[in-house]
């Protein structure tokens, strides 16, 4: 019975606040009345609107960012030299749930109907002490207040989604200091909240009706002799003169001769025992699953651990990159294998050090890129 008075009581409340926008300006509302959560949403807007708008937009890590003036860095190459749009989202340590959570916090037609998703996997996330998936700060970077209220309140992603981003922010609590009540609560308590539940509702989608309107992006196929893009990425590459690895000389320095010295080199790389147990990998099939309902597939890049400096233990890692690349098959996904299946296939110049794309990777995923998301027939 309470619960009955309740639910009336919000939906009263509720209608006044619609009603009362006959009588009052609309962003005068939004401006006064919501202003917090304005703010926070604010930061959601540009993201949403590439997705919603069909522009190609790469997710990955530490890649995207730690050489930024790189030529053939995607968001060089594309928006500067060929003149088309290209958006990339990531950091160190972004990796599958944050990409996911990202994903679910905007699922809605405009979304599944026009987004071109990019998603750069590094090996590293699959193995050493990154097999236990996202850690909480870099959760928190990608889903902020904002970002967790898109997802609670207006997404139309499957609440399976939801509480499996709930359960992973319950678990990990105690290590977000101050949390906003968007953290603190479950999803279940938040759904039930049904006034507050209904006005954010309401006032997110009024924030959308008035921000977000993006055109549609469409692309012409650039017509590119991509032997000569190679050789010039080889000769603009940073310089490897103090090594035959092809890793860059301040690199070499800094972090493989004092390996020499003392015995440690070449690397192990430390395999989890059980796939099936590496949280990484499951956060890593969920994003697979949530992908399905995209009209345009995704394309996966996987990309390499240099096979001269990481040879312990590669046949075991071989053997998980392997089962991704099956996984991503099974899916009908586009995807670009940089794996290094045979240490004498490693191309030179491919990664700038063990673990970061150079002048001559970002070629080859350039290329995928064009070839994946824009028709022949636009050529």
């Amino acid at each position: 019975m309470n619960k009955f008075f309740v639910n009336i009581f919000s939906f009263v409340l509720a209608l006044l606040i619609v009603l009362s926008l006959l009588y009052i300006d609309k962003n005068e509302i939004l401006n006064y009345y919501a202003k917090p959560l304005q703010d926070s949403l604010q930061k959601t807007i540009s993201l949403q609107n590439d997705l919603e708008s069909g522009k190609i937009v790469v997710f990955g890590s530490s890649e995207l960012v730690i050489n930024p003036n790189q030529k053939f860095l995607p968001q060089n190459y594309f928006n500067n030299d060929l003149k088309l749009p290209l958006r990339v989202q990531g950091n160190e340590g972004q990796q599958s749930l944050v990409i996911l959570s990202q994903l679910a916090a905007y699922h809605g037609e405009l979304i599944k109907e026009n987004a071109k998703v990019v998603i750069l996997l590094s090996p590293s996330w699959f193995s050493g002490s990154y097999n236990n998936g996202t850690t909480i700060p870099k959760f928190l970077e990608f889903m902020y207040p904002g970002m967790m209220n898109k997802l609670y309140f207006q997404s139309e992603v499957d609440n399976s989604y939801k509480i499996l981003i709930n359960n992973y922010i319950k678990k990990n609590i105690t290590y977000i200091k101050n949390p906003n009540f968007i953290y603190e609560y479950s999803f279940n308590e938040l759904e039930e909240d049904y006034l507050n539940n209904r006005i954010k509702k309401f006032l997110i989608k009024s924030f959308d009706n008035r921000d977000i309107n993006p055109p549609i992006v469409t692309y012409k196929n650039p017509i590119l002799d991509y032997e000569s893009l190679k050789k010039e990425a080889n000769k603009i590459a940073v310089p490897s003169t103090n090594n035959s690895f092809g890793i860059n000389n301040e690199y070499f320095t800094k972090h493989i001769e004092p390996s020499i010295k003392i015995g440690s080199f070449p690397y192990t790389i430390i395999v989890p025992s059980e796939l099936d147990k590496n949280q990484e990998y499951q956060d890593f099939l969920v994003l697979l699953e949530l992908l399905k309902s995209y009209k345009i597939k995704p394309l996966f890049v996987m990309q390499d651990l240099h096979p001269y400096v990481f040879e312990k233990n590669r046949e075991e890692m071989t053997a998980i990159m392997s089962t991704i690349k099956s996984k991503i098959e099974e899916n009908n996904y586009g995807y670009l294998d940089m794996w290094t299946y045979k240490k004498e296939d490693y191309e030179i110049g491919t990664l700038t050090d063990i673990v970061h794309t150079g002048e001559l990777g970002w070629v080859k995923i350039n290329q995928k890129i064009i070839e994946h998301f824009i028709p022949k027939e636009e050529r």
